[in-house]
Formats: structure tokens, C-alpha cells, sequence
């Protein structure tokens, strides 16, 4: 699997730790898109100079969302997914390899459906 990052890394000590940034080389620009229910909602995110964590940028789009449409979104339960609909960690750091203009989807991880409940054990005769 290729690394979820592109630039350089820079590293440095400090108080005798060693300390590694990502160092971006241009700005990234990438459209976070919530399409799930309505109100839809997109975001233009720039990521330039330092990586940036994409539960960080999640935590963005959720208080974004919530201050444009006025409807809450738990950035505790969101998920990113690139255009291919392959998942984004949310340790990944952002721009991860994707291109200027990508375009990523957040999704909402919902409660579990009735289907998904483990089945329980029917009684012995």
C-alpha cells in the first residue's frame, strides 16, 4: 500500500525527543461533499504547509456543516471515502496522495439496523 502522504518530512529534536512534521511542497485543495440525507452539504478544504489529520478535518466539515445548515453532525461518527469509494483512515494525514481538486465523501456511520443485531441463541427444547 502506497503512504498517505506526499511532500517531506522534516525531522527535529526536541527536549532530547525526536519529532516528525509533514512538510507539504504546494497547497492542496480538496472538496469534502456530504450527500447522504439532506440538507447536502460541500466544503472546500485547502490543506497547505502541514499535513493535516483527517479527523481534524472532519471535525471541521461536521461544525461547518452544523453552522450552514443548522443540523448536527457527530464528527465522532463521519467517515471519509475518495471518489473510487475507498476508505480514508482517520489517522490518515491529508493530502494522502490525492491530486488538487479531488473530491472525498463523508458519510455518517449509523446506529446498527435490526439485520446487523447478533441473532440470539434460541432456547433448547
Amino acid at each position: 500500500p502506497e503512504p498517505c502522504w506526499s511532500g517531506q518530512t522534516t525531522t527535529r529534536r526536541l527536549f532530547g525527543q525526536v519529532s516528525e512534521r509533514m512538510t507539504l511542497t504546494a497547497d492542496t485543495t480538496l472538496y469534502l461533499h456530504y450527500e447522504e440525507s439532506s440538507p447536502e452539504f460541500t466544503m472546500k478544504c485547502t490543506v497547505g504547509g502541514e499535513a493535516l489529520g483527517a479527523a481534524a478535518v472532519l471535525e471541521r466539515f461536521a461544525h461547518a456543516y452544523s453552522k450552514q445548515t443548522g443540523s448536527p453532525l457527530a464528527p465522532g461518527g463521519l467517515h471519509l471515502r475518495n471518489s473510487r469509494g475507498a476508505a480514508i483512515a482517520c489517522g490518515a494525514l491529508l493530502p494522502c496522495g490525492l491530486s488538487n481538486g479531488a473530491d472525498l465523501f463523508v458519510s455518517v456511520e449509523g446506529p446498527p439496523t435490526a439485520d446487523a443485531a447478533p441473532q440470539a441463541a434460541a432456547p433448547a427444547p
